[in-house]
């Protein structure tokens, strides 16, 4: 039995069909495959502050002994050597003097008393004041060297880098990102209290602006003052050095 003859519309869509499949096939063998994606650029945080040393006491932590009051005057001179008297010698001996006529004993006199004799002054020099000269109230030791007025180097460079491990964890976690956003920084100045508290936080100042990363520029300030405040309070700063690390100022990029 004959197969019915196709119709001119029918071979006409069959033909159509037939060509849109070869060309599908064309374009899946031809299209190039897709570029891979570029890495994830690895963001490095950098924090840092300035802070130069200062010069110190050979020991911070020395325990003073009072000091003595000033002496005024000039300093007593050196006494003059004394030189013994040389002997004479003559060839004929002098003659003896004569016995000398005794006189007659003095009638007995009362016993006078005489008052103690006070030590000799210091020569060349007095005491501004007796007391004074046992020492200014405040020192309790007896270290001769007084104890340090500023932190030495190695002190402020212990508690520089507790403050910025503290702050660079929080500055991790700052989700800013884009173009041109390595090219930011931020300079935040702040204020400590004596127990490692914020008492005070400045204005940023942001550099390194550009048309690609102006819109982060909010991000990252805000970021900034988040991470300082996050941070709080430091504690454990040597207290007796509270002027030194009192003012604190961290510059921020990613």
């Amino acid at each position: 039995m004959n197969a019915p003859a196709l119709t001119r519309e029918e071979g006409l869509g069959l033909a159509l069909a037939a060509l849109g499949h070869a060309a599908l096939v064309w374009v899946l063998v031809t299209a190039k495959p897709p570029e891979a994606l570029p890495p994830v650029e690895r963001i490095s945080v950098t924090l840092s502050e300035e802070v130069g040393a200062v010069s110190t006491s050979p020991d911070p932590t020395a325990n003073p002994a009072p000091d003595t009051g000033p002496e005024l005057g000039e300093p007593a001179p050196a006494p003059e050597p004394v030189r013994a008297p040389q002997p004479q010698f003559s060839a004929v001996p002098p003659p003896r003097p004569a016995p000398a006529a005794k006189a007659p004993p003095k009638p007995p006199q009362q016993a006078v008393k005489t008052p103690a004799k006070t030590p000799p002054a210091k020569g060349g020099a007095s005491v501004l004041d007796p007391n004074f000269g046992k020492g200014i109230t405040g020192g309790t030791g007896k270290d001769k060297t007084p104890a340090a007025s500023k932190a030495s180097a190695q002190v402020v460079a212990s508690w520089d880098s507790f403050i910025k491990s503290k702050v660079l964890n929080r500055w991790n976690s700052c989700p800013v990102s884009g173009l041109d956003t390595n090219k930011l920084r931020a300079s935040v100045r702040f204020t400590l209290s004596t127990t490692g508290g914020i008492l005070s936080i400045e204005e940023p100042v942001i550099t390194g602006v550009t048309d690609a990363n102006s819109a982060q520029v909010r991000p990252f300030r805000d970021c900034a003052i988040r991470a300082i405040k996050l941070a709080a309070p430091f504690t454990g700063m040597p207290v007796e050095f509270y002027d030194q690390w009192k003012p604190r100022k961290l510059n921020f990029s990613k």
